[in-house]
């Protein structure tokens, strides 16, 4: 079983594996948090557990290639030219300085080092520029203490939350999410060990990051998602989206990307190999454009932000998808609809080569996306609504199912990692509930007196019991052994 200890700042998972050649050797990780070891030990030792010491000696190959590749880019990244710490000359006091000034020069700065996507450059200056720099932005930074740091959170876990898209045009509703809170802590205590190199302050304040209380994405069984198909057929765009999107795990932003020159029927696959994603037009000045592969045209002329065309989230998301057969037909008749469509626009087409776009060639935004499935679930009346990325969620547990736990198989598919399979998709779904409680009540409550007629279940549990059966092979076995255990029960009962 693997071991895990602490080592200064680091967390640390200690387990043996077996070589190729069979020698045993010892495996020493480290990460930052305890929550990334005590998933990691998780993992590891369901693997040791079931014995699929193959499988572990991928993930130990995994792993050290990975810590290959980060050191590899951390050297390049400070040989390189433009991402070298600015060192503070020797003569100069930043002391004085507000951290406003600080924000202006570090935030550029830590996402280059840092190699951050535009979108998480977006996402820092969001949160520095709503509620950071309001509260601290015209202080002295070298007089901000540890007490200023928890007032601020506290103050932040206190402040009323805006959403104009959930609540509309100036509307309020509760306050801060705790992952919101957590987000502008750490956005603020990274800047700290910065700005004593810098010479901005002379000592770091010692605090303890707030707690965060996380809402898993909802999910659905298989048998809602062909539910859903079936009602949005007349919407051949996005039924094509939500099927690629469940089938083969994938995310808004890589499925508004794929490539036609990807796939590949004779193989029935395709490769997952770019991401369409909006940003703000201040992120691409300030970040280098080596990630980017195409930065679209403005579809809406003086707008702030740009569709761009980037390399996966991940190196691990760079993968390859195999298709089922009605999904391959269905990517037939799309290619065929944009060839009608390429007929018809003739030169004003804008051919980018992407499979799900606009009728004239144009990019489709991820969070369109997003509003128009939400719009089709709405109009079909569903009610445990689920976001876009639900289908990726979705996808992947029907997977694990199917696969008996093979938590490496499904992982890689899926373009993860085995502890965030296991740690976020490891639960159960609710017709599976349901259906747990149909057994408990037919195993434990004693049979109906001699003669009674026994209850006829409702045609709704029917079809749970129906669906828990389809969408989780182990559960029709299960099922099998409590009826033939119940039958002989019966059984022995008429003899006495």
């Amino acid at each position: 079983m693997a071991t895990y200890k602490t080592r200064g700042n680091t967390h640390n998972v200690i387990y043996p594996y077996k070589t190729e050649t069979g020698a045993y050797k010892q495996q020493w990780e480290s990460y930052e948090t305890e929550l990334e070891a005590v998933q990691r030990k998780a993992y590891i030792d369901y693997l040791q557990k079931g014995k699929r010491f193959d499988e572990l000696l991928k993930v130990v190959m995994e792993y050290k290639r990975k810590r290959a590749i980060e050191r590899s880019e951390r050297e390049m990244a400070e040989k390189s030219a433009g991402t070298p710490e600015p060192p503070a000359p020797a003569a100069e006091d930043n002391t004085y300085k507000t951290y406003a000034e600080f924000a202006e020069k570090w935030l550029p700065f830590h996402t280059r080092k840092n190699r951050l996507s535009p979108n998480t450059y977006d996402s820092y200056s969001g949160n520095l520029r709503n509620h950071i720099l309001p509260y601290f932005g015209n202080r002295v930074m070298s007089t901000i203490t540890a007490e200023d740091i928890d007032n601020f959170v506290d103050y932040l876990s206190k402040k009323p939350c805006l959403d104009r898209n959930r609540y509309g045009h100036g509307m309020t509703a509760d306050t801060l999410s705790s992952a919101s809170v957590k987000k502008c802590y750490n956005i603020l205590n990274a800047g700290f060990p910065v700005a004593k190199k810098w010479r901005y302050i002379t000592e770091i304040p010692a605090t303890t990051a707030p707690a965060e209380k996380t809402q898993k994405r909802k999910a659905w069984d298989p048998g809602q998602v062909q539910k859903t198909l079936d009602g949005m057929k007349e919407d051949k765009l996005i039924h094509l989206a939500v099927h690629l999107a469940f089938v083969c795990s994938m995310r808004a932003r890589e499925t508004a990307g794929i490539s036609v020159k990807t796939l590949d029927f004779h193989d029935r696959s395709m490769w997952i190999t770019q991401e369409v994603q909006r940003v703000s037009d201040e992120a691409l000045s300030k970040l280098p454009s080596r990630e980017i592969l195409l930065v679209f045209p403005k579809q809406v002329p003086g707008s702030k932000s740009s569709m761009i065309l980037k390399g996966p989230k991940t190196e691990g998301s760079h993968r390859k998808q195999y298709l089922t057969t009605p999904l391959l037909r269905e990517i037939r008749e799309r290619l065929d609809e944009i060839n009608r469509c390429k007929e018809f626009f003739g030169e004003e087409y804008h051919d980018y080569g992407l499979l799900i776009c606009h009728p004239d060639g144009r990019p489709v935004d991820p969070k369109s996306l997003d509003k128009s499935f939400k719009k089709w679930q709405s109009k079909l009346g569903i009610e445990s609504q689920i976001e876009f990325q639900g289908l990726r969620k979705s996808g992947q547990m029907h997977k694990v199912r199917l696969t008996k736990n093979n938590y490496q198989l499904v992982a890689e598919s899926g373009g993860q990692s085995p502890e965030v399979l296991m740690s976020n998709y490891n639960e159960a779904l609710d017709s599976e509930k349901r259906t747990l409680s149909l057994l408990v009540e037919t195993s434990f409550y004693p049979q109906a007196a001699q003669g009674a007629q026994p209850a006829q279940p409702a045609a709704t549990d029917m079809e749970t019991v129906l669906q828990a059966i389809q969408s989780n092979p182990e559960f029709s076995k299960q099922l099998m052994q409590l009826l033939l255990a119940n039958a002989v029960g019966v059984s022995q009962g008429e003899r006495f």
